[in-house]
């Protein structure tokens, strides 16, 4: 059994010798990498955070290649955590086949298994940048708060049931004296505003500035390397969709869909309303599409720019404090446009394209061994390395992700059974 002396005597040793080994390293010292994020760091995938896809986060799969560790906080299946766009779930106690909910494990010097008392990868989904800085673990472990109680298994696990410190994602980070920190945040905050078709929800750009800074500059000031990423664009993801993309998804013509629900050649039609289209066709019997459905030209204009703002801010704050700046948008931007290579297929940014995963919000294993590739290329550019590259065809072998097929068969036409009527406005 882990005694409370004991977390904390190793607590406090960690926090006298790290400082010395931060301040004596030369070149790019891996000797603790530390990510701060939420979902997109931390294997975020089908619905949920659970080991099945944790193993395959794109920072995992880079530490690996770069020969360090990055100790997870394992969710046993089917996994914790809400997904952007989709309705809230209640949190429930553990059921079959969940046991402990994290993962134990055990070793040689300790037979009796237990979790990892410290983590690296300290990323939770659903969390925000303010979040980062003041969310702390808070008992009782599962609250009627999704965020909290996933904040409380990934950041408070052990430490709830320990007389020691209760740290924020931020604090946690800072305890832990990195030599390398990967900071991904922003993009819970617009991914939230797009699903909610309301570019007035991203977070005021001074406001978010000033909170990346602090979070920088505090990693700093420990002799970290920091690296930030940018925030990718939401329309970039799956879950938008042009309407040349919806057609492709939901086997209609193009057309089909411009006329019956009212969309402009630059509108987006979320993920929810392919399902919704492909449904009404299926059956022959179209009707309006439920509110929230589209995002407009115009919503779609405002949300880039309002993103393209808390990226200036991001890159301002990292010039500030010496951190460089891995440009993840551009990377997910280019997927979009152009698709990527992988095993004997292209994988696209559509809805069922193999990049991401059902969700359509977070990557599969391959989306995210391609992002690591891309990270890695990065980090021997930058740092002068020789980091080799994620072998994608032993990712793709093993990925349910990128087999999933969009509809086959007849296209649906204006001449399919309920598609003739007079147009409607589907907004």
């Amino acid at each position: 059994m882990i005694r409370p002396a004991q977390i904390a005597i190793a607590i406090f040793s960690l926090a006298a010798v790290a400082p010395a080994m931060a301040q004596t390293r030369t070149g790019l010292d891996l000797t603790t990498f530390i990510v701060m994020g939420e979902g997109l760091t931390a294997g975020m995938a089908n619905f949920g955070l659970s080991s099945a896809y944790q193993q395959y986060s794109f920072p995992a799969q880079a530490a690996a290649q770069m020969n360090t560790a990055l100790a997870q906080p394992l969710i046993q299946p089917p996994g914790i955590g809400d997904v952007i766009g989709y309705p809230g779930q209640e949190v429930r106690l553990q059921t079959y086949p969940q046991g402990a909910v994290r993962q134990f494990f055990t070793s040689a010097s300790s037979p009796i298994a237990s979790p990892s008392i410290f983590i690296q990868n300290l990323s939770v989904p659903g969390l925000t940048l303010a979040d980062s800085i003041s969310l702390r673990p808070a008992l009782p472990i599962a609250q009627r708060n999704m965020k909290q109680t996933v904040v409380n298994l990934i950041l408070g696990f052990p430490q709830l049931f320990l007389n020691v410190p209760l740290w924020s994602q931020f604090e946690y980070a800072k305890a832990m004296f990195p030599t390398v920190t990967l900071v991904e945040l922003g993009f819970y905050e617009a991914m939230n505003a797009a699903v909610n078709l309301d570019p007035a929800q991203l977070p005021d750009p001074a406001g978010f500035g000033a909170n990346y800074a602090t979070v920088i500059a505090g990693l700093r000031r420990l002799q970290s390397q920091v690296i930030v990423t940018t925030i990718p664009n939401p329309l970039d993801t799956a879950y938008f969709s042009s309407v040349t993309a919806a057609g492709s998804v939901t086997a209609t013509d193009p057309s089909v869909i411009s006329g019956r629900y009212n969309v402009g050649s630059q509108d987006y039609l979320t993920r929810n309303a392919l399902t919704t289209i492909a449904n009404q066709f299926t059956s022959g019997a179209t009707a309006p599409l439920p509110a929230g459905s589209i995002l407009t030209a115009t919503q779609a204009a405002a949300l880039t720019a309002g993103v393209n703002a808390l990226n200036t801010q991001i890159l301002a704050a990292a010039k500030a404090s010496g951190a460089v700046v891995y440009d993840l948008a551009a990377f997910l931007h280019k997927v979009k446009i152009a698709g990527a290579a992988a095993g004997d297929r292209s994988l696209t940014a559509d809805y069922l394209g193999g990049f991401y995963s059902l969700d359509a919000v977070y990557p599969g294993p391959t989306g995210n061994a391609l992002i690591a590739n891309d990270f890695l290329t990065f980090m021997n550019a930058t740092y002068h390395q020789s980091f080799p590259m994620v072998a994608i065809p032993a990712v793709y072998a093993k990925d349910p992700v990128v087999v999933y097929q969009k509809p086959q068969g007849a296209i649906h036409t204006a001449a399919s059974p309920g598609s003739a009527l007079s147009a409607f406005s589907g907004r």
